[in-house]
């Protein structure tokens, strides 16, 4: 069918050359990989953020002309999905039927070095106060992606202060076992004194002690953070819109 082919996940990660798809992508958790030229589409995140929902979530990658016409192809092979996430420059290509409302314009970074070291790195330690982090969460970041409890979390480092924690951030396991940033937050009254940085680079330091590699994601319009993960030498490998199905969870 035009070039079409399904593969099976574990032989994508293993042979792949894109870090998205060998961080990411888990073999255990795909229902079905097609290809065609240099584009993807992967029914592989399903379980990331919590329990599947049943249906499927999509990982959209490659260039522009290859993916229109993957897409295009897949869509009947493809039960409709709850979740997109494609690569923003190939956005436009997508059918209809999953081109959704933009939730999340966000960079896909990565980084195998050890980050500079940071003077407030000392106040940061493990937290395991699941209320504590909630209420931090709460005030600041409320549609944060983790919480306590949440699936593949590692740990929680953060910054305690006399009334509460002032930072926080959790780190999370990829399938390859790299150490994902998630849900870096600093208290507002705490914020402008590198609390974030400071709990930024120790995750980042704890991911890389034992796969040697941390990912993260973070929003193309989110300035500061990008600063903050430039200097911690983190670099976008790959840019996506994400997006839910209208009217559903």
């Amino acid at each position: 069918m035009e070039g079409l082919r399904e593969i099976d996940p574990h032989e994508l990660v293993a042979t792949s050359q894109h870090p998205f798809v060998r961080h990411q992508v888990d073999p255990d958790d795909t229902v079905l990989v097609l290809s065609l030229g240099d584009a993807l589409v992967v029914d592989g995140n399903r379980n990331r953020t919590g329990p599947s929902d049943g249906r499927p979530s999509l990982w959209c990658l490659g260039p522009p002309a290859d993916l229109a016409r993957l897409a295009h192809l897949a869509v009947d092979r493809v039960d409709p999905p709850g979740r997109v996430s494609v690569q923003a420059a190939s956005y436009d290509g997508l059918p209809e039927t999953w081109r959704f409302p933009t939730e999340g314009h966000w960079h896909w970074m990565l980084t195998h070095d050890q980050p500079p070291a940071h003077p407030l790195e000392g106040s940061v330690v493990e937290v395991d106060d699941a209320a504590a982090i909630d209420a931090l969460l709460d005030v600041a970041n409320p549609g944060s992606f983790a919480r306590p409890g949440s699936r593949g979390v590692e740990c929680w480092l953060g910054v305690p202060g006399p009334d509460g924690l002032l930072s926080v951030g959790a780190l999370y396991r990829d399938p390859s076992g790299a150490g994902h940033l998630r849900s870096v937050t600093t208290r507002p009254d705490a914020a402008g004194r590198g609390l974030g940085t400071a709990v930024s680079a120790a995750l980042t330091r704890r991911a890389l002690g034992r796969s040697g590699t941390a990912t993260l994601g973070v929003y193309v319009d989110n300035a500061p953070a990008l600063a903050v993960y430039d200097r911690l030498g983190f670099r976008t490998v790959v840019t996506f819109r994400s997006g839910r199905a209208p009217g559903r969870g």
